[in-house]
């Protein structure tokens, strides 16, 4: 009796669970499986509200839209319309996404570290959490200090004036772990284990350089040996904390030297440097990726060719890093197009309100496979930071009087508005660019064969268009001073 009880209770409870377990896959996937959902477009909205003005620092403001999303559009037949058209084609592929992100530098990484540990980890799950935040999965970080650092400058390997050290013994990263800087990278990384690092040196130590300075100056050739071993004990060392690096440029701006750390480097002499990390790489089994330039569009011509038309110089580099302060973006895509097999990345530029937003599609469209901004947080009295001038509002401001309390500018919602729908590995597929007086766009196809649009308004009416992709479309209407994303599922 007690048995054929037992086994009622089993069977009743196995009928109950399933009953239970299909009424919530129902609930959950229903609009993925029935037919007419297949047709559904889901819509995020983002608007800017003063872009670039540093009443930012002043405290938070109310904005209309921040990531929120919107009633779904339906995907319909392809029909005549009178409204601006986006035509996009997911059969004609670009390049692949890496991802977007920002930097952890230690401005940033000097403000986090003065939260408490719940506030610290919230503000970096909003940035790198793909769920619960932006889903940033491309951060930058510096080899050494940058101008923006709330400490002296300093690099791996410094000596008291007059002192060298060749054999780099004395060679530590124990500062980045003083300043928190390897733990909050760590934390990043058990946040969003996706998240790819990539690193950038400002200046290698003054030893090493013409005027025995971190600022200006120009590295001696009789170190580019050393300085290739300094990069890999760099990537070993931040290694042995956990953190991998993806890929690293070679110098920042070497273009530039300035009143911080800086150093011009000309390209046979970076020629020079690639190839011996990459020897050294492949000596010591390190497959991070090594990415020539670092600098602007505009003196792109005159030092990537010197690089990559050299057979070894070739081999050596992995990719093509971009910054956008200077030049027309067109160059990008001339370069992608000389080098085919060479990524293309655009590491450096903070952008604001809907005109930064379409600065953002216009770097993939010009062939970026990923796209970095340049500083998160500095405080509500823009601190701390050793830059010459005076920066505008970064994506969090924090509270220079309560470190815990902290904001964001609206850009962090719009640079989500991609970060947050573009997953790693996605293409950007074919759409006519548009027009900043209606609507301009970029698309993609995920991997997991959706398709993302990200519409960019500019203008300060609300604009009405369609897009068709394939036999289908759908029609919207986006508010003034706007970024949009449109998903949904490639008809295959």
């Amino acid at each position: 009796m007690f048995f054929k009880k037992g086994l009622y209770m089993t069977l009743a409870f196995l009928l109950l669970s399933f009953l239970l377990s299909g009424s919530m896959e129902t609930e959950v996937y229903a609009t993925d499986r029935k037919a007419p959902d297949k047709n559904k477009v889901r819509v995020w909205y983002s608007s800017e509200k003063d872009p670039a003005s540093r009443t930012w620092y002043d405290g938070p403001k109310e904005v209309k839209y921040a990531l929120d999303e919107q009633t779904p559009l339906t995907l319909t037949k392809k029909k005549a319309s009178d409204s601006t058209a986006v035509y996009i084609d997911p059969s004609h592929r670009y390049q692949s996404v890496l991802g977007i992100g920002s930097s952890l530098e230690e401005s940033t990484i000097s403000n986090l570290s003065k939260m408490s540990p719940g506030k610290r980890k919230e503000v970096l799950k909003k940035l790198v959490d793909p769920n619960e935040g932006i889903g940033m999965d491309v951060m930058r970080i510096t080899i050494g200090t940058s101008d923006f650092t709330a400490q002296e400058f300093y690099t791996y390997d410094d000596m008291p004036e007059g002192r060298k050290d060749p054999k780099l013994r004395h060679f530590s990263i124990q500062k980045d772990i003083d300043l928190h800087i390897t733990a909050t990278i760590k934390e990043a990384l058990a946040i969003n284990p996706k998240l790819k690092i990539i690193a950038s040196p400002w200046s290698p130590p003054a030893w090493m350089k013409t005027n025995k300075n971190l600022k200006r100056g120009k590295l001696k050739d009789k170190y580019i040996s050393e300085l290739a071993v300094y990069f890999r004990k760099f990537i070993e060392a931040y290694e042995k904390q956990g953190i991998p690096i993806y890929a690293m440029t070679l110098q920042n701006e070497p273009l530039l030297e300035i009143d911080y750390p800086s150093m011009y480097m000309p390209p046979s002499q970076q020629r020079k440097l690639a190839q011996a990390l990459k020897k050294e790489m492949k000596k010591h089994l390190i497959d991070t990726k090594i990415w020539i330039y670092d600098h602007n569009a505009s003196g792109a011509w005159n030092y990537i060719p010197p690089i990559l038309d050299d057979k070894k110089g070739n081999q050596a580099a992995d990719g093509i890093a971009f910054h956008d302060y200077d030049g027309d973006l067109s160059v990008m895509s001339e370069i992608g197009r000389r080098y085919p097999d060479k990524s293309i990345h655009l590491t450096e530029r903070s952008v604001w309100g809907t005109e930064g937003a379409d600065r953002i599609a216009q770097y993939f469209r010009n062939g970026a496979s990923s796209y970095n901004a340049w500083v998160t947080m500095l405080d509500s009295q823009i601190k701390t930071h050793h830059w010459i001038g005076t920066p505008d509002p970064t994506l969090f401001i924090q509270d220079a009087k309560n470190p815990d309390r902290y904001w964001n500018i609206p850009i962090y919602h719009m640079t989500g508005n991609f970060s947050k729908f573009v997953d790693r590995g996605a293409k950007r597929i074919e759409s006519n660019y548009g027009s900043k007086n209606t609507v301009s766009n970029v698309s993609f196809l995920n991997p997991d064969q959706s398709i993302v649009t990200v519409v960019i308004n500019q203008t300060s009416a609300e604009q009405k268009f369609h897009v068709v992709s394939e036999d289908r479309q759908f029609e919207a209407v986006i508010p003034a001073k706007t970024v949009a994303t449109y998903k949904w599922q490639h008809k295959k």
